[in-house]
């Protein structure tokens, strides 16, 4: 049977490295297989698939060994359009790929190129829209988009395309929990209905363990492992290449047959293998989120609406928010795309201005102070560190954020060296920028930030583009930060972060506040989450699941759930 997709013996070395991005990748994919490609960043991933889509060799410079055949077209001799009309790829950056002025043509585009009939067009349009929940968004324009909601647009345009083959690089990683779940099962069962082939880059395995066939782990541009699920599981974790889910490695310590994925069939295969006995659990008391520290962020009745037609999706951006955030507080703050998480922290630094209320930081009143002297005082880290790199080199992007602020040249070098280290890049302080992948260029702009010393930080997003290891890194950044004395507003999906290292947090939902309290009181309130589009840590839910023998609901941790279950079986 011939192959959907089939690496032979490639090998490719972009123009000016030394190193290969990819080693003898040897690969061959059947058609309808779902397959995950796993590993950390920098390990080759969007390499492998700029090669399916020819975009390796025709648009990236670089030296390339073996042959990519793609439904028996050799990409070296095979046109990028071509390849297009069979291989559809999200690409790890959205933004990067939206070409038109509004949600409904950017979805329309592809089937347009494609010569496919209006009648037929404005069908799929509508299919695509409601399958990533952006039906009333068609006149918006995307770049007014959330980064989330970007996402969803440029997997709509895919979507409707109807291509072969779909490639998808880090689909889910700007998704709020409800859209990477649906976004997965429309992709997943689109996929497997009409026999198509599915490559998907993810960090997120436990969403996507589920649902995929096979798992394939690259590694310093070498394919480490491939194999079937179970297969590659029961192999283990590779120390900061790939780890499994805590579910996963929990269910092999405790010898559980199969291996689980999800919390359920955990529960029931643990029931049946032990007796399940009762525990007492000390429960320590979150502190921070009860402090009465001075207020260094004021929102009063604040409510915004942005100026083009239906940029909002619903209404008001922020309806009417109020809110005080103390001094020495870390604050997550939580909600689905486009409930106004971002849009409200962009009001703390006077990037908006609210259309009625009043906003305070540090006792100013934002909308009578300018945005640069609010910026000396409150950092701001983007989503997109894009948004806010403007130098080529790393030392100098550091010096420009210095220079702006009249910091004395005398301290520019123990300043850049400071930050830098803090963020574990001391070793790229004389790199081009736009050499470096996403999630160092983010690194590279906290450092810039951290330069000026701010009193508060606003994170955006801290875990895109980074690999599990990596997150794991900044949000011990992030940790140290805090610890200094330092008030942090950490805007997240990833609720099993917010609950590790934010004591307080706030969830959005159409603009307004639906919850502000202890991250563990809202691990406990599951439908709140579910109305809010939060969706809990699979170990969370286990933790749930064994809340009759006393272990509490709002466990995150592999190592608490490890003792919990350890003092239930009297291991």
């Amino acid at each position: 049977m011939p192959f959907d997709i089939e690496f032979k013996d490639v090998r490719f070395t972009y123009e000016g490295s030394d190193a290969p991005a990819l080693d003898h990748i040897n690969l061959a994919v059947s058609p309808g297989e779902i397959v995950l490609i796993s590993g950390p960043a920098g390990s080759g991933k969007t390499t492998l698939c700029s090669c399916i889509l020819g975009l390796i060799p025709h648009f990236h410079d670089g030296k390339l060994e073996g042959e990519v055949i793609v439904r028996g077209y050799n990409t070296r001799r095979a046109r990028i359009g071509g390849l297009a009309s069979l291989v559809g790829m999200v690409f790890q950056d959205p933004e990067s790929q939206l070409v038109t002025n509004s949600v409904a043509d950017e979805v329309a585009f592809g089937p347009e190129n494609l010569a496919i009939r209006r009648e037929e067009i404005n069908t799929r349009v509508a299919e695509a829209l409601r399958a990533t929940r952006l039906s009333g968004f068609e006149d918006r324009e995307p770049h007014s988009l959330s980064g989330g909601e970007q996402q969803a647009c440029v997997i709509a345009a895919i979507y409707a395309m109807h291509p072969e083959i779909y490639v998808m690089d880090e689909p889910l990683a700007n998704l709020d929990p409800e859209g990477k779940a649906q976004v997965l099962k429309v992709v997943v069962e689109l996929a497997k209905q009409r026999g198509k082939t599915l490559l998907i880059v993810e960090h997120s395995l436990e969403e996507v363990l589920p649902m995929v066939d096979r798992i394939v782990v690259l590694d310093r541009g070498k394919i480490v492992r491939d194999g079937i699920v179970d297969e590659v599981l029961k192999s283990g974790d590779i120390p900061k290449v790939f780890q499994r889910p805590a579910i996963v490695s929990l269910g092999e310590k405790y010898r559980l047959e199969p291996l689980p994925l999800k919390s359920g069939p955990f529960y029931e295969a643990l029931q049946a293998k032990y007796s399940l006995g009762h525990v007492q659990w000390d429960v320590p008391v979150q502190g921070s989120a009860l402090k009465k520290g001075a207020p260094v962020i004021e929102f009063s009745k604040v409510s915004f609406s942005y100026k083009t037609p239906g940029a909002s999706g619903n209404g008001n951006a922020l309806n009417g928010i109020s809110l005080t955030i103390r001094e020495g507080e870390m604050v997550a703050v939580l909600g689905r795309n486009g409930s106004g998480k971002t849009t409200a922290m962009r009001h703390v630094i006077g990037l908006q201005q609210p259309d009625s209320g009043q906003v305070r930081v540090l006792g100013l009143d934002v909308s009578e102070t300018p945005t640069h002297q609010l910026a000396r005082r409150v950092g701001f880290c983007f989503q997109n560190p894009n948004h806010q790199i403007v130098s080529f080199n790393v030392r100098d992007e550091i010096i420009f954020g210095l220079r702006a602020h009249n910091i004395d040249p005398a301290e520019y070098e123990d300043r850049i060296r400071r930050s830098l280290e803090f963020v574990n890049l001391l070793d790229a302080i004389d790199a081009e920028v736009f050499d470096l992948g996403k999630g160092q260029k983010q690194r590279v702009a906290l450092a810039s930030i951290l330069s000026l010393d701010p009193e508060i930080l606003i994170v955006d997003e801290p875990t895109t583009g980074q690999d599990p290891h990596m997150s794991l890194e900044i949000f011990e950044i992030l940790k140290r930060l805090h610890e200094g004395g330092k008030t942090i507003l950490l805007i997240t999906h990833h609720i099993e972060y917010a609950a590790m290292y934010a004591e307080r947090a706030l969830v959005l939902k159409r603009g307004q506040i639906e919850f502000d309290g202890t991250t563990r009181d809202l691990l406990e309130d599951l439908n709140l989450m579910q109305a809010c589009s939060l969706e809990m840590p699979e170990s969370t839910r286990l933790a749930n699941l064994l809340r009759p023998h006393g272990v509490p609901g709002w466990l995150v941790e592999q190592s608490e759930l490890d003792r919990a279950i350890q003092a239930m079986i009297g291991a």
